[in-house]
This record gives C-alpha cells, sequence and structure tokens, in this order.
C-alpha cells in the first residue's frame, strides 16, 4: 500500500467533519415550478409593486398579465413547448423581467445573451442551443437577424411586442414542465477555447430562493423587500434578485444603465426606491461611491473574493450587515454564507441543504487546516454542461459520502438525493470554528470584474490567428493584491510568432470571439514561451519580459498630461509608456467598473470635479484637458 493511499483521519474525525460539511435541513416545494411559485405570490398580492425601471412599473397583477399573453404568444405563433431552449437578447428594463416569466410559463428555458457579446461568440451559443425563437430589445433586432438566421425573432419592446402586450385578453398557460424541467442555460468562460452552458433546473431555483429568504429573514412576509437588479443578467449574480424578489411576492428595482456610475445620482435613486436588498461582486461595490440609503437592510457580496478595501467601503456610510456568499454557477448562485463584522477570508458554512466537503485527490475528507479542493453537493447542483457530456462526467462526480437514508430518497432521481458531488477547482481551508477560508485555485481560472474567465480560452482564440502560433495569457502584474487573490483589471498576452504581429489586427481578431473583459490590454511578442526544468510554464519569467511597451501615440506635453498619463495607465494596469494623450482609453482597457476608479483618482490627485459622461464624451487625454474642469486642476512637483 502506498502512503499516499492511507486514510490518517480516525473514523470519528471524519464523521465529525462530514456532519460539518453539511448545511441544516429545510423543507422546500421540491416538486413545484417556478411558474408555480410565482402565480401563487401573485394570486396573493396583485397589487404589490412586482418590478420598477425608472419610471415605470408593473404590479404583480400586470406583470403577470402581460407574461401570459407573451407566453401565448410564445406557444401559438413560435410553437414554444416544454423543454426548448429560449434566446434572449435584452437591455435592462421592465420587458427583460417580462420575457423571462413569459418563457418559463411556455415551458421553456431561457438563455440569456449579453447585447454587448462579440457577434461569433453569439452565433456559437445560438448553434450550441439550437434556440428556435429569439426574444430581444427592438434596438437589437437587425443585429440578430444577421446573426441567428434559422430563429424566430420577436422584439418584446417593438411593433410586435406591443402588439401581444394590447392584444386579445391573456389565458393562463398550462405548459407541461415540472420541478426537473430546465429554467436557464448561462454560459461560462470554457478551458476548449468555447464558452459552455450550465443547465440550472427548476428545482434548484425554488430550493436557493427558499434557502435565501429564510437566512435573511424575509420568508413569509411579501411587500417588504426591494431588491436591487443591477448585475448584468447573462451571469448568475443578476439571476439572483429576480428570483429572490418575485417568488417572494416582493419588488424587483432595475437600475438605469450609466446610473450606477454616479455615486450620486445612484444613491438618489435608491433612495426614491426605497432599496432593502442589494447583491454584487467585490469590484461593483468597491467602486459605487455609495452614499446613505436608509432603507437598505442588508449588502451580499460573491462573484470574487472579498478584500479588505471593499468591506471598507461597503460599511463606510451604510452600517447594515454584510454577508458574504460563495458559489459557482453550477450550484444555482451559492453554497455558503458568512455574516462579515470584520475582514477576514472566510466564506462561511454551508448553506441549508447544501453539503460542502473539503476533499484531497483520492476525495477524502482531509484534518482542519490543511487546504484542499471544495466539492459541493444538494439540490442546487446543475443538471450538467449542455452538450458536453464528456465535461459534466468530469466535473460532476458520484458522491462517495451518500448516506443509506440518501440512496433510499429517490424522488428527485433514481440514483437518490444528494448522488453527485461538483468539484468546484477551488482551493479551502476548513478553520477550528468550522468555518471555510478561501485559498485560491488549482487551474488556470481567475474572475475579471466579477466575470469567471478560463486563460485557456483566450489562448485557444489567440492561437486562431494566422500569424500566432502559440501564446499564454496572464493577468498583468498590476493587479492589486489584497486578501487571497489579485483583484484583476487587465490581462496580458503573450504570443510566439516569426516577427511581431499587428497588436490592432490581433484585438481585432480576439475582440470578434471574446466579450471586452477577455481580451488582453497587452500583447507581447515573444521567441518562445519560457519553461521550468518540469516543463511547465514558466509564469516568473513571463512576467519578466512584459515591457513597459510605449505608445505609438503622443508623448505627453504638459506636466498636467504626464500626471494624467501616469494615473491612467496605473488604473488600467498598463506602463506609463504605454498611453499616448490621442490615445482613445476605451481601447486600452478602459471599462466601465474602472470609470468610477478613474474618476475618483483624477479628482483627488488633481483637485477637479470631473463627472463620468466626460469620460465618455472625451475619451483621449488631450480631449480631457481641454475641458473646463481642468482649468483648475493643480499637479503637484514630482
Amino acid at each position: 500500500m502506498k502512503l499516499a493511499d492511507l486514510n490518517l483521519l480516525p473514523d470519528h474525525e471524519q464523521e465529525r467533519l462530514l456532519h460539518e460539511s453539511k448545511g441544516p435541513e429545510l423543507s422546500f416545494p421540491a416538486e413545484a415550478t417556478i411558474v408555480q411559485v410565482f402565480r401563487e405570490r401573485a394570486g396573493a398580492s396583485p397589487d404589490v409593486r412586482a418590478v420598477v425601471f425608472n419610471d415605470s412599473s408593473l404590479t404583480y397583477r400586470e406583470l403577470d398579465d402581460w407574461s401570459d399573453r407573451l407566453a401565448g404568444e410564445l406557444i401559438a405563433s413560435y410553437g414554444t413547448a416544454p423543454g426548448q431552449l429560449v434566446a434572449l437578447c435584452l437591455d435592462r428594463g421592465i420587458e427583460m423581467t417580462v420575457a423571462i416569466i413569459a418563457v418559463w410559463k411556455a415551458g421553456a428555458a431561457y438563455v440569456p445573451i449579453d447585447p454587448e457579446t462579440p457577434d461569433e461568440r453569439v452565433r456559437y451559443m445560438f448553434d450550441d442551443t439550437a434556440a428556435p425563437v429569439v426574444l430581444c430589445s427592438d434596438v437589437h433586432k437587425g443585429r440578430i437577424e444577421r446573426i441567428a438566421t434559422d430563429a424566430a425573432i420577436l422584439a418584446v419592446d417593438g411593433p410586435q411586442g406591443r402588439a401581444v402586450r394590447e392584444g386579445a385578453a391573456a389565458v393562463p398557460t398550462m405548459a407541461d414542465a415540472h420541478a426537473g424541467s430546465l429554467a436557464y442555460v448561462i454560459y461560462t468562460s470554457g478551458t476548449t477555447g468555447r464558452p459552455k452552458g450550465v443547465m440550472i433546473e427548476n428545482r434548484s431555483v425554488i430550493n436557493h430562493v427558499a434557502v435565501i429568504s429564510d437566512l435573511y429573514g424575509f420568508a413569509g412576509k411579501p411587500g417588504q423587500e426591494v431588491m436591487l437588479q443591477a448585475l448584468n443578467y447573462a451571469f448568475d449574480g443578476g439571476v439572483v434578485p429576480m428570483v429572490l424578489a418575485l417568488l417572494t411576492g416582493n419588488t424587483l428595482l432595475h437600475v438605469p444603465d450609466q446610473v450606477w456610475l454616479e455615486g450620486e445620482r445612484f444613491t438618489e435613486y435608491l433612495r426614491a426606491n426605497g432599496a432593502t436588498h442589494m447583491n454584487g461582486t467585490p469590484t461593483f461595490y468597491k467602486h459605487l461611491a455609495l452614499g446613505e440609503v436608509p432603507s437598505l437592510k442588508r449588502m451580499v457580496v460573491g462573484g470574487e473574493a472579498l478584500d479588505d478595501a471593499c468591506f471598507r467601503e461597503m460599511t463606510r456610510v451604510n452600517k447594515v450587515p454584510v454577508f458574504n456568499e460563495y458559489g459557482p454557477t453550477e450550484a444555482t448562485i451559492s453554497t455558503t454564507s458568512h455574516a462579515v463584522r470584520q475582514y477576514d477570508l472566510a466564506i462561511g458554512r454551508p448553506q441549508s441543504n447544501s453539503s460542502v466537503l473539503i476533499l484531497d485527490e483520492a476525495l477524502r475528507i482531509i484534518p482542519v487546516g490543511a487546504v484542499g479542493e471544495i466539492f459541493l453537493g444538494g439540490p442546487g447542483l446543475a443538471r450538467g454542461y449542455l452538450n458536453l457530456p464528456e465535461a459534466t462526467a468530469e466535473k460532476f462526480v458520484p458522491n462517495p459520502f451518500q448516506s443509506e437514508a440518501e440512496k433510499a430518497d429517490i424522488a428527485g432521481g433514481p440514483d437518490g438525493r444528494n448522488a453527485r458531488l461538483y468539484r468546484t477547482g477551488d482551493l479551502a481551508r476548513r478553520r477550528s470554528d468550522g468555518a471555510l477560508e478561501y485559498v485560491g485555485r488549482n487551474d488556470s481560472q481567475i474572475k475579471v470584474r466579477g466575470f469567471r474567465v478560463e486563460l485557456a480560452e483566450i489562448e485557444a482564440t489567440l492561437n486562431e490567428h494566422p500569424g500566432v502560433t502559440q501564446s499564454a495569457v496572464l493577468p498583468a502584474e498590476s493587479g492589486r493584491h489584497r486578501g487571497p487573490v489579485a483583484e484583476v483589471t487587465a490581462l496580458v498576452g503573450y504570443y510566439v510568432a516569426e516577427a511581431p504581429v499587428d497588436a490592432e489586427g490581433i484585438r481585432r481578431h480576439l475582440t470578434l470571439e471574446l466579450p471586452s473583459y477577455m481580451v488582453p490590454t497587452q500583447l507581447v511578442h515573444v521567441d518562445a514561451l519560457p519553461m521550468t526544468v518540469n516543463g511547465k510554464l514558466d509564469v516568473k519569467a513571463l512576467h519578466a519580459l512584459q515591457p513597459d511597451l510605449d505608445s505609438d501615440g503622443v508623448a505627453p506635453r504638459t506636466e498636467l498630461e504626464g500626471k494624467m498619463q501616469e494615473i491612467i495607465a496605473g488604473i488600467i494596469g498598463l506602463g506609463p509608456g504605454s498611453v499616448g494623450i490621442e490615445d482613445d482609453l476605451f481601447g486600452l482597457g478602459l471599462n466601465s467598473i474602472l470609470v468610477i476608479q478613474l474618476i475618483s483618482a483624477l479628482n483627488d490627485e488633481l483637485g477637479i470635479n470631473l463627472a463620468v459622461p466626460s469620460l465618455f464624451m472625451y475619451p483621449t487625454i488631450a480631449e480631457l484637458t481641454e475641458t473646463p474642469e481642468f482649468s483648475t486642476a493643480r499637479v503637484e512637483a514630482r
């Protein structure tokens, strides 16, 4: 017997740790569908505001009626049937909510597509899902028609969509869906160079709503919460407020685009609408400049590792409870929770109905304090990956700790309850007090602005460029290291080619396939990728090769332009020489998250009062310095 095969834990200690790995059992309507629960809430609270956007709102009665009409149209005119996938390409607003409820009422599942997703990536998603119909915003209809040539397209806010809303009286649909039917398919970054669709069932969503509403104390209390919908609906953080609000009889509050970029305006919007519940990533909270919102009851953070700077910003003005949640898309949003009273690295303990195990490579429970991989179990687990049986089998494995009672409970499937575990790739340790601490990853997956990114997918796309033979992509070394992982705001792509390739040509190639947050802000030509003695990529050597690239643009002419170059380069994650005064800052990697950070830095260091819209109207250093705000700028001698 090999030493590695020995189980070093005594049986009683393994049993204790196995017990600690499971959250409390909480009953929930495991055989109900999302639509059944929604109809109950709508019937019980017909006049409660269901959804709000700007100056518009719908009551539960109005949302129920409009979504019935749209569901009827999907069934009658497009043949939408239970089990089908319906693609969505929608801007933020009430129509987004109506469309999602309508898809569920038709018995189908929705596939959210961010309107900013590149055409080729959207085309791949249509091919992968074979979605026969697309619900979109009217402004995107022409583009979707060019991409989804085999799908029927209905603009929810266009002439046809308005006719559906104003047409014949709605007849409630009775689609043949069940608790095991798919609710949504969300695409995440994949190691093969293509995104993969995570399939989540109705039962998993119902479980999550029951667990979270019980955890935060609003179960059975309709009409008392206003839940902020601020995150992108194309990743699972955007699912949270919608299902929490609409399946508990509370109000969903959409934030208009760009409003959250302006601290005072955003704060006033929350005050005016009585927001009580916020859910966001650390990147989102850190740059909000949120003022006091008296109605706020709690703030929930997840999607990235919580760091000290984020916790300080969250509690700077609003002294409300802060909860750190952990969980990947494959486990339906979250599986652990931690009430944060002072900053630490804990991601908490298992939520109700979840099991969170720390195992070694042989799937054995490891001692307290040892680092192992997080494996998740419970009714929140996804069905798997769409059209990827091998990837599903690799990541969703049989649970060696399934009890005899769980095996006998076949209500949820032939293998019994809690029959599978999802291997996350996340590393953690269990503390002596039972809480879990996140340590990092065992692979190349990172988080960029809250989005899960597989560096292998970027590398695969970079390798498809005709001039590139090999590549590696790493977070820029300027990532701010706070807590267990870096705050990744910029990526660097290293590529092997016979001669340097035009950087803009490579970026154009990448933007055809990848969303903006996955496109490297710097591209470095190397003769060969450095390797360690055991044949692995030498990351330290690659970082050493990262030059302070000089921009092809114009160098600073004044002290003010020089100072701005320094500030902007630091925010974006570039060397100062990479930012010319006539370079488009958004082309260099500036994004909506970093805009807030940059505005704050410029105002603080230059003593000015620059507003967010100015950066979008004048996106170069040369243009910005000509605006009135910079007439009073002060530059301290260096």
